[in-house]
């Protein structure tokens, strides 16, 4: 943060509840009236409620959420105020060694990834933008591409047991409530075919949002826990009790594969039985979903009545 900016908000926290005149900030730090108010919008853009009244001068009404990263120290987590990505900012860490199970969260994104290059609006104070290392042993590629529905079906069910929401899947990683998108899981990997040196998940859940904070084209499928419960949610303490949840599916899935979280992922499903178009780069292929395999393929029936094992791709 602006180091003037820095100092006007230490003086707006300090005099709260009481106004401080925007002639006291200035003299007190040599700035315009003009640069004073320009930082104020700046402040108030970055989710701090300041008011502003004649004669008396601005006051702080309420500050913007912010994750307590103090409560992170000791768990493997390291926080950033800002990344441009938390995938690239793991897969930096990864090639430097750091270990099996660390996260690295970050509060704001200023470029987040989604699937097939999509940005993900990742701006502070509103969800949960985090990616997690992991380095499994004697995998193979193969193998371990199914870990993002595993990881799918353990965040549903946590996230039904944390907010009490009726949390469903899209296949393969989406997470949907009332068919909004809340939640999106990207995974990467390094290693050969039969080997994998290091995978890199990354979760990006809406948590607090309101309408407004989605651009307008998304609204009609973009959504959050807060606008669907009525409520906001502690980000901290729910983003900890994911994150265990998550080293310990990673975990379970490295030893037992999908075949062990396939029945919660298909008790949490909003796509089997339904009439779907699944599209990948260069093609598309439209049908009724039938089934989920033991390794996490889609099972599709076309037109024809052929039935087709779909691995990757995207229900549009």
């Amino acid at each position: 943060m602006n180091l003037h900016k820095e100092k006007i908000l230490e003086q707006l926290k300090s005099s709260s509840p009481k106004y401080v005149s925007g002639e006291a900030i200035s003299t007190s730090l040599g700035l315009s009236r003009a640069a004073v108010w320009k930082y104020i919008q700046e402040l108030r853009r970055e989710d701090y409620i300041i008011s502003a009244a004649p004669r008396k001068g601005y006051r702080l009404e309420q500050e913007p959420d912010r994750l307590n990263a103090a409560s992170f120290a000791g768990r493997g987590i390291v926080y950033y105020p800002a990344v441009q990505s938390t995938n690239l900012a793991a897969r930096s860490m990864a090639e430097d060694g750091a270990a099996d199970g660390t996260v690295i969260i970050a509060e704001e994104q200023t470029e987040g990834r989604g699937r097939r290059g999509r940005q993900w609006i990742s701006r502070p104070g509103k969800g949960l933008w985090f990616s997690m290392i992991l380095r499994p042993q004697e995998i193979s590629l193969a193998e371990a591409i199914p870990v993002t529905l595993a990881a799918a079906a353990a965040l549903g069910q946590g996230l039904r047991r944390e907010t009490g929401l009726k949390v469903t899947l899209k296949w393969p990683n989406d997470l949907l409530l009332e068919g909004k998108k809340i939640c999106g899981i990207l995974t990467e990997l390094k290693g050969e075919p039969d080997r994998v040196e290091y995978l890199i998940m990354g979760v990006g859940l809406n948590v607090n949002h309101g309408e407004d904070d989605f651009p307008p084209d998304l609204r009609s499928r973009a959504g959050s826990l807060a606008l669907a419960a009525g409520r906001a949610f502690d980000r901290t303490a729910l983003f900890l009790s994911l994150i265990e949840l998550l080293r310990e599916s990673s975990a379970l899935f490295f030893k037992q594969g999908f075949s062990y979280f396939r029945d919660t992922w298909i008790g949490l499903n909003s796509t089997l039985g339904r009439e779907v178009t699944i599209a990948w780069p260069g093609g598309s292929l439209r049908g009724t979903a039938l089934d989920l395999d033991e390794a996490g393929a889609l099972m599709l029936r076309d037109e024809t009545g052929r039935v087709h094992r779909v691995n990757y791709g995207e229900i549009v």
